[in-house]
């Protein structure tokens, strides 16, 4: 291939990829929009509603009032990360780890209801830990896109818990988890607060043990100035990431978070009030982010010394009383419960209502008071729903209830428990209809971002039928382009209602000005022409893109994959009985149909598919035996298929064939094995902790650097070699790093993927149908790899493979790499299918395979943006094509070298 024709395909390729990118911006922008965020503060002089009567509790710890006077003075709250509300109830005849171990929380509150309620504490998805924290602290839903910016934390600018209470002049002391630090700048005391990177997914203990090494002092001595410690432990959410909530480190660490409640509680005051909450739970393989049962359920504990507390309806006697709350509580609730204990305003943006247990009075009567409080926190609700639709926000409808003034005889019980019950079912539907308003959309940005993904896929499939006029626009061709920009920029900047409408404008005029006239020039005649084996692709693709309307057909895409892998194993298979050589081409197929059924066998299920689905990925995964023999498999299986990949070509580059591969693939061996014998504690007599992470981390940067070598003489032509050695190079080298950053069970799948991408090599002659399989074995893999389109499914602890600490950007690109590996390894052996001439075509077919998936499920998600099940199925599945689109588009760019 000439330089000058090398340098056009680059810049082809990374026109596509702005094209994309501007697509993808259009429509995320008009899919994945955020909430409103008001300034608004709420301040004490100014309450929500004014009572005709002030119902004061028996209370010595203030003479102040704001709002209503507080119960307690100081509050110490635990959070222990990712405390699922069955890890908290006793299950005798249960043989799980984490059952049994944290029993202090379920034993306080069934033996002493007045002093101790445990709660199912419910999370609104997405469970993510800085989500969550916003909603502790505010009182308010975030909104799905808000996942994103887990890992990105800055400053809480609106009305929250944490400000409320520094406001009031409350000393505040921060343990563990440096997130608050984050959310929160300026709030904590520095003198006392501890806090600790919270992303060292591979420390179990650090942060929890340095914690208690603070708190209990801290507790205990009463001359150190504090009213809140806020104390965040990190190790279950660790062992969970790490191990899986069925792993025997999982009660160690329940058996530690049980010791240290019990030594709190015995250190509380009267005046203080002892709080115990999960952020969030887990699934069944310590992942969370979604919104499953497992992974929304965390628990809520609530503890004092005086007996505070009641439950409604037990002043009779006759129903014995009990802490154990079963009804659901949202965690906003959380945020106006603490802030009426402690006098403080609840937050201008707070949603929830105050919990009934903690007010209801210990005969479970005192309705005046819960007529009180529910009143604070229901005319804050409408006050911001006012604010709300003021700053153009969507109105809810329920402008009729009012609770500014609340009228009504103190003396009559049953008038107050109607009115708390009016008021408590409006808190209800304000916080229902906020759900579903922050659900919104910008339509004309969605429609114009999949209009621009669809001229990719235009120019892509005119680039595949005459690449050799990709320039040759002539006048006609400019002038077309520049109209057709003008109008959409244009008109965009009249239609959109938005701050950066100019900028969008020129976006969508540079994408459709420079696309439009490509196509128009070049066209789709040669489309007719298509063979038997191109309308095979095309069916492939469109059928699966079809698919994504459906939610069944999306829960289920890696057995749709395999069906069509299958349906095209069997007519290689036919194919074969009229080619030359056909034993050795049915044997291919026959083999590539055999491996595609072994690899289907690891699945990762996620939960819509119970309980027609078992997870075998993780099972594999904890058996010892499997994980050490692994690594040797994948070291004889990859050399192999590369000797066979070889045999015709002319090898040059004996160094990196001979050497490089072989000892980067032992390392690899002997890192999974050293990772091994690490989890199951056979090293503990032979080697410390410290040094274990060490040998372990050295390893693995082995392997690092002899990719690194692999990727320079990827790319740098030496004299005499072959430019298909030079993809063979590239892609082990890819290979190799993937199989580093996945597991033994991953890396076995990106094994077979490996020998099924070379033996695609022999199963058929016609070139155009295989970039096409290539994308649907990389999507197949991607599932056995133990993944799935849910952001519970990614595998954070790989970005600690070779680091101690998280280092950027390289620990988020092994994350990357772990997740796409399949579909990476497959988009880098595309160019192997043939001869310079034509890889640039093949590299712009197996482009428009994702490019029409992201298409489809752009306009899928766009159309049924109403749909039950959008941010659990639908939304993710846009995510994963919109990212594999961009990362295939970096990857083209690279191959045409």
């Amino acid at each position: 291939m000439a330089p000058s024709s090398r340098w056009s395909i680059r810049l082809f390729f990374l026109w596509i990829l702005l094209i994309h990118t501007a697509g993808l911006y259009l429509f995320t922008k008009g899919f994945l929009l955020s909430r409103q965020i008001l300034d608004s503060k709420s301040h004490c002089s100014d309450p929500p509603v004014n009572l005709s009567r002030i119902t004061t509790p028996t209370s010595d710890t203030s003479n102040t009032t704001c709002w209503t006077q507080p119960i307690f003075s100081k509050a110490i709250i635990l959070l222990i990360d990712a405390l699922r509300h069955d890890f908290t109830t006793p299950q005798p005849t249960s043989p799980k780890p984490y059952h049994n171990a944290l029993t202090v929380l379920h034993e306080t509150a069934s033996q002493n209801p007045h002093n101790a309620l445990l709660l199912p504490f419910i999370a609104d998805p997405p469970t993510t830990t800085l989500q969550r924290l916003k909603a502790l602290t505010t009182g308010t839903l975030p909104t799905f896109i808000e996942a994103g910016s887990n890992f990105a934390g800055s400053a809480i600018t609106e009305d929250n818990l944490i400000t409320q209470l520094r406001d009031a002049g409350k000393h505040l002391v921060h343990l563990g988890d440096d997130t608050w630090g984050k959310l929160f700048p300026e709030h904590f005391d520095p003198r006392l607060s501890r806090p600790y990177d919270s992303f060292l997914v591979e420390d179990l203990h650090t942060v929890d043990d340095r914690i208690y090494e603070h708190l209990l002092p801290l507790v205990r001595d009463k001359a150190e100035t504090w009213d809140v410690v806020i104390a965040h432990f990190l190790g279950v959410d660790h062992v969970g990431h790490r191990f899986g909530p069925a792993h025997h480190e999982m009660q160690g660490k329940l058996y530690q978070m049980d010791r240290i409640v019990r030594e709190v509680m015995r250190e509380v005051d009267d005046e203080t009030v002892l709080v115990v909450m999960g952020d969030h739970g887990m699934d069944e393989n310590g992942n969370h982010g979604g919104e499953t049962r497992d992974e929304v359920r965390a628990a809520l504990w609530l503890y004092t010394t005086r007996e505070v507390w009641g439950v409604v309806g037990s002043g009779g006697g006759l129903v014995p009383v009990t802490g154990l709350v079963e009804r659901d509580t949202p965690q906003v609730d959380v945020v106006a419960t603490l802030a009426l204990l402690l006098g403080v305003p609840i937050p201008f943006n707070n949603l929830g209502r105050p919990i009934e247990e903690v007010f209801v009075g210990v005969e479970g009567r005192d309705w005046g008071r819960l007529v009180e409080v529910s009143a604070l926190a229901a005319a804050q609700v409408q006050r911001f729903a006012g604010e709300y639709e003021n700053r153009g926000g969507e109105g809810l409808g329920l402008e009729g209830e009012v609770w500014e003034e609340v009228e009504v005889d103190w003396e009559d019980e049953v008038a107050l428990r109607e009115l708390y019950e009016k008021m408590r079912g409006y808190q209800s539907r304000m916080l229902e209809g906020y759900r579903r308003v922050w659900a919104q959309f910008d339509l004309l940005s969605m429609v114009e971002g999949v209009m621009v993904l669809l001229l990719g896929v235009g120019v892509l499939l005119c680039f595949q039928v005459d690449a050799g006029r990709a320039w040759r626009l002539g006048i006609s061709g400019v002038v077309v382009g520049i109209v057709t920009g003008v109008v959409a920029g244009v008109g965009h900047v009249a239609l959109a209602d938005s701050v950066r409408a100019t900028m969008e404008g020129v976006i969508l005029g540079a994408a459709v000005g420079s696309a439009v006239p490509y196509i128009w020039r070049i066209g789709f005649g040669g489309c007719s022409q298509l063979k038997v084996w191109d309308w095979q692709a095309v069916m492939f693709t469109l059928l699966l893109s079809i698919g994504f309307a459906s939610n069944s057909y999306t829960v289920w895409e890696d057995r749709v994959v395999l069906v069509f892998l299958s349906t095209f194993g069997i007519c290689t298979l036919g194919e074969s009985q009229r080619q030359y050589a056909t034993g050795i081409r049915g044997a291919h197929s026959l083999l590539f149909m055999l491996l595609n059924r072994v690899a289907s066998l690891s699945q990762a299920c996620r939960e819509e598919q119970l309980p027609f689905c078992s997870t075998s990925f993780y099972r594999l995964e904890n058996n010892a035996v499997w994980r050490l023999s692994i690594p040797v498999i994948i070291l004889m299986a990859v050399l192999y298929t590369t000797r066979t990949a070889l045999e015709d070509l002319e090898v040059r580059n004996v160094f990196w064939f001979k050497v490089c591969m072989p000892v980067a693939l032992l390392c690899n061996a002997a890192f999974w094995s050293l990772e091994t014998a690490h989890e199951q504690g056979w090293l503990g007599g032979i080697l410390a902790e410290d040094t274990s992470k060490v040998v372990r981390m050295t390893v693995a940067r082995t392997v690092l650097v002899i990719v690194l070598v692999g990727l320079g003489a990827a790319f740098t032509s030496t004299s005499g070699q072959r430019l298909m050695e030079r993809r063979l190079i590239f892609t082990t080298a890819v290979l190799l790093v993937s199989i580093l950053a996945g597991n033994p069970t991953g890396g076995l799948s990106l094994t077979i993927l490996y020998c099924q991408l070379i033996s695609l090599r022999h199963l058929v002659c016609n070139s155009s149908i295989k970039p096409t399989i290539a994308a649907l074995l990389g999507t197949l893999h991607f599932f056995s790899t133990g993944h799935n389109a849910t952001f519970s499914s990614i595998q954070w602890k790989t970005a600690y493979i070779p680091f101690r600490d998280p280092q950027y950007p390289l620990s988020p690109l092994l994350v990357i790499i772990n997740t796409f590996a399949a579909p990476i390894v497959a988009a880098c052996a595309v160019p192997l299918y043939s001869q310079d001439q034509s890889q640039a075509r093949l590299l712009a077919a197996h482009s428009t395979v994702y490019t029409v998936w992201a298409v489809s499920t752009a306009a899928w998600a766009c159309i049924l943006r109403r749909h039950l099940m959008l941010f659990a199925i639908f939304c993710p599945r846009f995510l994963m094509a919109g990212g594999l689109m961009v990362i295939v588009d970096v990857l083209a760019l690279l191959s045409s070298y």
